[in-house]
């Protein structure tokens, strides 16, 4: 993306919605785990980002300090490898979390991401169920 046009607006398919809230209900059924982290997929084009898919991505992190946290890097990696040979035009966009607020290590965590898109975006998906 770096190079291109200034984000103006993001735009996020139905379908990532659906796979964030997915992979933040079969996490919460096996984990005490607060929130789920995954990669977003799409492209840029005249200032619009298109979000059109994304995948979990193994993420783990200690409540009581911040600065210690596990986001699987090789799992990022092979899953990137096969999406790319699936839709070559789809390239990492960004990441999401599922907050509901920004955490200390959130930037941290968009460093990692900024090794495969220098303009990392992160959208924050309040996936909790509300009564």
């Amino acid at each position: 993306m770096s190079g291109s046009s200034p984000i103006e607006t993001v735009v996020v398919h139905p379908l990532v919605l659906l796979s964030v809230v997915d992979h933040y209900n079969r996490i919460d059924k096996v984990s005490s785990q607060k929130r789920v982290v995954g990669c977003l997929l799409g492209s840029l084009s005249k200032g619009v980002l298109d979000v059109s898919n994304s995948f979990a991505v193994p993420f783990d992190e200690d409540e009581k300090d911040p600065d210690v946290y596990f986001l699987d890097h090789d799992y990022l990696e092979t899953m990137y490898s096969m999406f790319k040979k699936v839709n070559a035009r789809e390239k990492i966009v960004g990441w999401y979390h599922t907050g509901p607020k920004l955490h200390p290590n959130d930037i941290k965590i968009n460093e990692i991401f900024k090794n495969y898109c220098s303009d990392s975006v992160l959208v924050i998906i309040d996936a909790k169920p509300k009564d």
